[in-house]
């Protein structure tokens, strides 16, 4: 009897362990995350973190650009100047002014979204230069590019935000020996291909506003619309030799249309007044510096890289089905300013990394329908930001990826704008791994009864 039960015993024990593998597989996410029957909680993985800076991020041909500069508290300066070209609305032709045309002034004229980070209420120094170099809206530009184009330029003023109808706006009045030559010279309007040969567009910066600090005076970095209808350069002239008595006329060359290109050129300057512990996480490139602080910031600014060098030691002794991998960032309160306007990002996103250090989707970024699932939103509430990888991690787990790890990045979590860096400018300082506001990776997991 003793024989038998000891038998039935060594049975139990046998199958309850690992043993080989069957022709069976249990998918990621199969078993319901309400469902904790047998489910695993792991939140002990060795996590490394640190603040890099961003590298050659394209700047996109849309409508929405940054203008302007920021002194920030943390972060260090930013300087965001934009180069447009301009054209003949609507591809009309043959435009004439007439040949008694004459000038009274120009300016060019640049809607604002109210959008901003920083203080939208500071003057800045803005200044207008004459591209010597053309643009293709079929090249790809990047934010640290620059085209060449005349030092001189033709607008230099201290402005603030002002308000055209419904929209605010920047205003920059604009050399009237240029804007005069423009009306006059109808050779040079027969189409848009002549036209933007002899115009080849605008560098607008404020670049050379030196009077920011970031207490009383930190500037800002404005979101501005370039599609928008009082976009553009405003010739206001008449015609006839006497102002007084002539009609006033207006006519706008917009920055939009079918031959619009234009980008952004983002300067950041970290050291120039940044925290010195992002300083010394991007300029002695000292990951060791991430334990109390990880900084995250938009157009251009820098990104975070976000390690789980030993999670395949979950699979040493069996394979596991992973149910949900969550990674949590917490919004360090410590950094939240009453200077200016530095609200943390309302989507931030989490991309994996492959060997050659390129980035590449999270799965679960790529095959899940409802994104809120993979996560990436801001909660106000916890003031936190959480992911779900578990279909990445599983793939770690199983050997169809290799981990290379992740970046986190501003940027929108849709598949069609994670790429993007350019159309977000928030920034945010997050816990490093050693604080009171520490990342945390928690695996909810099955271990399966087989074996590699």
């Amino acid at each position: 009897m003793k024989f038998i039960q000891a038998f039935v015993l060594i049975l139990v024990i046998a199958f309850l362990s690992c043993k080989k593998k069957q022709n069976t597989t249990l998918g990621t996410d199969v078993q319901p995350e309400i469902d904790e029957l047998n489910v695993e909680i792991s939140d002990t993985a060795t996590i490394q973190a640190h603040t890099i800076i961003h590298q050659q991020a394209r700047s996109f041909q849309d409508q929405f650009k940054y203008l302007g500069s920021n002194q920030d508290p943390v972060f260090g300066r930013t300087n965001a100047s934009v180069y447009t070209n301009l054209s003949l609305p609507n591809n009309v032709s043959n435009i004439s002014f007439g040949e008694d045309a004459v000038l009274d002034s120009a300016e060019i004229v640049i809607a604002f979204t109210q959008n901003f980070i920083g203080d939208s209420t500071n003057a800045m120094y803005y200044q207008v230069h004459q591209l010597t170099q053309s643009m293709s809206k079929d090249s790809s530009y990047y934010m640290d590019q620059n085209l060449t184009y005349n030092t001189l330029p033709l607008g230099s003023s201290w402005r603030r935000i002002s308000k055209t109808g419904s929209y605010y706006s920047i205003k920059i009045p604009i050399d009237a020996a240029f804007a005069s030559a423009l009306i006059t010279n109808p050779q040079y309007l027969v189409n848009n291909t002549i036209f933007q040969s002899v115009y080849k567009g605008f560098y607008i910066t404020t670049k050379n506003t030196n009077n920011l600090n970031p207490v009383s005076k930190p500037g800002a970095l404005l979101k501005i619309d370039l599609d928008n209808g009082i976009s553009g350069l405003f010739v206001y002239y008449h015609n006839g030799s006497s102002s007084a008595s002539k009609e006033p006329k207006q006519y706008r060359f917009p920055f939009s249309g079918s031959n619009s290109s234009r980008f952004n050129n983002i300067e950041y300057n970290y050291s120039s007044g940044a925290n010195s512990q992002l300083v010394q996480q991007i300029a002695d490139k000292d990951s060791l510096k991430g334990k109390q602080n990880l900084f995250l910031k938009g157009v251009g600014g820098t990104k975070v890289v976000y390690r789980l060098p030993y999670i395949k030691n979950y699979v040493d002794s069996c394979p596991i089905a992973v149910n949900r991998a969550e990674v949590v960032f917490k919004v360090d309160q410590s950094f939240v300013s009453s200077i200016g306007t530095y609200e943390p990002p309302s989507y931030i996103s989490l991309v994996a990394v492959d060997a050659s250090g390129k980035e590449i989707y999270v799965k679960d970024q790529y095959y899940t329908a409802d994104l809120t699932r993979y996560g990436g939103a801001y909660n106000p509430v916890t003031k936190e930001y959480v992911f779900n990888i578990a279909r990445h991690v599983q793939d770690i787990m199983s050997g169809k990826l290799e981990n290379y790890g992740f970046y986190l990045v501003v940027a929108n979590t849709s598949l069609l704008q994670v790429a993007r860096r350019d159309n977000k400018g928030e920034r945010v300082v997050l816990g490093g791994i050693n604080s009171a506001y520490k990342p945390t990776f928690k695996l909810h997991f099955v271990r399966l009864p087989y074996d590699k």
